[in-house]
């Protein structure tokens, strides 16, 4: 009986970690699609070689990955919520000015309407 018992534990188990796994497999190719898509977007926009575009998708893969945990971890319109989403924000666009030049960078912050919030 105790070998029954177990038996049954350790495949409920392994159930749990199987869906927990293929959770967090479909989180993750979700994230890195999106910020593939950015990053060959982007970079057709802004004629950017292959190592920039290596770091615009870095870049857009944390940015992804972060802003899925904030939206799953706290509510929209709090303002922790607000703190956080503006600091990946500032997060995403310090990478972006590390990885771009002045004029790509400058390019960029028209493309996406935030030529007016830089700091």
């Amino acid at each position: 009986m105790k070998k029954i018992f177990t038996l049954c534990l350790f495949v409920f188990g392994f159930l749990l970690v199987t869906n927990t796994a293929q959770a967090q497999q479909k989180f993750s190719a979700e994230v890195n699609e999106a910020a593939q898509t950015k990053a060959v977007e982007f970079g057709r926009f802004l004629k950017a070689d292959q190592a920039t575009q290596e770091s615009i998708y870095t870049a857009y893969q944390e940015f992804y990955a972060k802003s899925e945990t904030l939206n799953s971890m706290l509510k929209k319109g709090t303002s922790d919520y607000a703190d956080l989403e503006t600091k990946l924000n500032q997060r995403l666009l310090s990478q972006m000015d590390e990885a771009l030049t002045d004029e790509q960078y400058a390019k960029y912050l028209e493309l996406t309407d935030q030529s007016g919030n830089q700091e």
